[in-house]
């Protein structure tokens, strides 16, 4: 086989599960992957013959991805903010859209200055945790989560991409660890579970199917659990002047600012992804 049947075949075989395009990009991805090989050079080699080794796995990725399992757990990682991750069931995969929130936070002045120290809430991979201690490598910067298996993953994160962040097992809606009580931090950073279960029908099964629930959903009927559990928790936490981060539902936008305004943040910025829907909030404590 070829590289040019390869990117075929994965076309061919995935284009009625993800649609055409995203059939071309995880057969792009796949063969950059196992080929270990860049886009110019596959370019000029379309033709040449796959070796057994690599035959065999693009095959084998091939029949895990006919499943509907994600290319990222597929593979074992995924790039996020230029970093590499581990990445498996027991964490959310991380989003374009987390980068964006990262970004907003590094490009605040606020976050120049020394002594800081950054809490990260839910922090599943490790990946906003990590990202921010990678690029702010003199703050102090802890991370909890409630999934001991979690944890695992985002320690092994931490070690990968050499950086020393503190990660804590705890619950945010009922903490029980003194030291997440007896601090307070400069940033507090959060992107916890927002989607409604009523949302599930308009999910893709790779989602549905394989990411950790418990990250994802949130009960109809109190949307904003989480939220007001990480505002409460803030307010008490936060520094003079400290930034609350948030990802949020883009549905509850609103809902959410109205939600930090009323427990005396002021400067609350509710701000657009790339793809133009509502998704993250800044706001400063007073």
């Amino acid at each position: 086989m070829t590289l040019g049947e390869a990117e075929k075949l994965y076309t061919t075989t995935l284009s009625q599960l993800y649609g055409l395009n995203e059939a071309k990009s995880l057969a792009w991805l796949a063969i950059s992957f196992v080929c270990k090989i860049n886009r110019p050079d596959y370019l000029s080699s379309r033709n040449e013959e796959l070796s057994f080794n690599n035959e065999t796995a693009l095959l084998s990725i091939l029949e895990e991805l006919k499943s509907g399992k994600p290319l990222q757990y597929v593979l074992g990682e995924t790039t996020f903010y230029d970093l590499t991750f581990k990445v498996n069931p027991s964490v959310l995969i991380p989003r374009p859209e987390t980068e964006e929130l990262v970004d907003w936070i590094l490009k605040d002045t606020f976050v120049k200055q020394p002594n800081l120290k950054i809490l990260d809430i839910g922090t599943g991979s490790g990946c906003i945790a990590i990202a921010l201690k990678k690029n702010l490598p003199l703050a102090d910067v802890l991370a909890l989560d409630v999934s001991a298996e979690a944890l695992e993953t985002a320690t092994v994160n931490s070690i990968l991409n050499k950086t020393e962040i503190k990660f804590i097992q705890d619950d945010i809606l009922n903490p029980r660890q003194h030291i997440i009580s007896n601090t307070i931090y400069s940033v507090i950073v959060s992107n916890p579970p927002y989607v409604m279960l009523a949302e599930k029908k308009n999910m893709h099964r790779n989602v549905l199917n394989f990411e950790p629930h418990t990250a994802l959903f949130v009960p109809d009927n109190d949307a904003l659990l989480f939220y007001k559990a990480i505002v409460n928790f803030a307010a008490k936490h936060l520094q003079h002047r400290g930034l609350l981060f948030l990802e949020i539902n883009e549905d509850l936008g609103e809902e959410t600012l109205e939600l930090i305004t009323e427990m005396g943040f002021k400067n609350v910025e509710l701000r657009k992804d790339l793809r133009g829907k509502d998704r993250m909030i800044r706001a400063e404590w007073k």
